[in-house]
């Protein structure tokens, strides 16, 4: 009878463990199926990866060319209008390299991103990426190897995946050569305050390999404003923009280079002594992230502007033969740049102290003896001149109870006026005149300054 009650019993937990397995399993497909149709938090995104990576040939063994780095950034956002703040967790980027077995060896993986290499594969395990947050990171690094054929090579191969977001994928073309992208550079002087200035930019491509698609030109101005003029250009503001961003269409073939057939015009402030049209040339399919214009722009409504060839054999590029971009400038000076302006100062001490003030230079300081009168109940003291080192000391005048004389001198070292203040009185005022250099000076009015007297006590 035990014996019968103890095999059902048996029987019994059998089945119940079988019921109990039954349904866990039954909860973790449902759990499994539940997963697979959620919508996913966040989305990755690639903003900015390079879509084209020019590998240099090889030269020797001392002078191997680097290329261009293959940056990388990464973005997260939310999956949906809306939804929650979109956050990435356990994200991996997986770069599949053997496009360059026999073409360039792989080093420099990056350990704080994770980042680990085996052969040609490199794998970075990255941080959470928070909505709003990047990833801005370089992998690895490349250096060519000897006996590359120019042309396509082939492809790399980018895959990310998270535990909260789609995988997504990008395909990088891999070109042996590269293109060496030269600009020009000028100089303008006597530009009147509030006229123009006009940069025209131009560009070559000295390296040997072209650049297929567009080329894009970012112009930033100094000390001007840009008139909005072009439609095939783009600005930060529709009146006084300071950047401005034209395409054109490519290709910019190996040997050729090309000037705008009208200049980019900007408009000079009435003050400004001297500035700079600064301009960047890029592809445009891989123009640099924080170079292109951000946020909402304002496009130009006149005529298009457009390329003509010319000779680019005195253009000139960046030391290191990189192939992304390269860069030119207009400076310019105004006739303003020959007004020399004095910039008052103040003297702080006690009563009966010995002070050290150092005199401003002049704005367009031409390097002429600057001459301070000091105000009443300040006196000189003399240094002598084995004590100078590299500042420069004011020293009495040919009149020792007139103006005492201060400088020359040369940035970054000081003109040190150095007094004793011997009493107080009430609104005790000096001066400091600099005088003018040897070109004219437009405005003579302004070339004294004040020199006052802050009692401490």
């Amino acid at each position: 009878m035990r014996i019968q009650w103890a095999e059902r019993t048996r029987r019994y937990a059998a089945v119940l463990c079988a019921l109990v397995l039954t349904a866990a399993a039954a909860c973790a497909l449902t759990l499994r199926a539940h997963q697979r149709t959620q919508a996913p938090e966040a989305v990755l995104t690639f903003r900015s990866v390079l879509n084209t990576f020019y590998l240099p040939r090889y030269t020797s063994p001392n002078h191997a060319p680097w290329p261009a780095a293959y940056r990388i950034r990464l973005a997260a956002a939310a999956a949906s209008p809306g939804g929650s703040q979109g956050f990435a967790h356990r994200v991996e980027a997986d770069f599949d390299l053997s496009v360059f077995k026999g073409k360039a060896d792989i080093w420099g993986e990056n350990k704080a991103y994770g980042c680990a290499r085996l052969g040609f594969r490199v794998t970075c395990a990255l941080p959470d990426i928070k909505y709003g947050q990047e990833a801005d990171f370089l992998p690895f690094q490349v250096k060519p190897k000897p006996g590359a054929a120019l042309g396509s090579a082939g492809t790399i191969v980018v895959t990310v995946h998270s535990a909260d977001a789609p995988t997504i994928l990008h395909t990088t073309r891999v070109l042996v050569g590269s293109p060496y992208l030269t600009t020009r550079h000028k100089k303008l002087a006597g530009v009147r305050p509030g006229g123009e200035v006009r940069l025209t930019p131009a560009f070559g491509n000295q390296g040997d390999t072209g650049v297929d698609g567009g080329i894009t030109v970012v112009m930033d101005a100094d000390g001007s404003t840009l008139l909005p003029r072009y439609r095939n250009c783009r600005y930060n503001k529709a009146a006084v923009a300071t950047r401005a961003q034209c395409d054109f269409p490519g290709p910019l073939p190996a040997g050729t280079a090309y000037e705008t057939d009208h200049p980019i015009i900007a408009v000079t402030g009435r003050a400004t002594r001297s500035g700079s049209l600064h301009y960047s040339v890029w592809p445009t399919t891989d123009i640099d992230g924080p170079a292109q214009l951000p946020g909402p722009t304002a496009r130009g409504t006149g005529e298009r502007l457009r390329l003509r060839p010319v000779n680019g054999s005195a253009f000139t590029g960046a030391d290191l033969r990189i192939s992304r971009g390269a860069s030119g400038e207009l400076d310019f000076e105004t006739t303003r740049g020959n007004d020399v302006e004095a910039i008052g100062f103040t003297i702080r001490g006690k009563v009966g102290q010995e002070v050290r003030t150092e005199v401003p230079y002049p704005r367009s300081y031409p390097g002429n003896t600057m001459w301070v009168t000091l105000p009443a109940g300040v006196s000189l003291v003399t240094r002598s001149p084995e004590l100078e080192n590299d500042d420069s000391y004011c020293r009495n005048g040919p009149a020792k109870s007139g103006p005492v004389a201060c400088g020359p001198g040369e940035p970054p070292y000081a003109i040190v006026l150095l007094v004793h203040i011997d009493k107080r009185v009430e609104r005790a005022r000096g001066s400091v005149t600099a005088p003018p250099g040897t070109a004219a000076d437009p405005d003579p009015g302004n070339n004294t300054a004040p020199v006052t007297v802050d009692y401490t006590s």
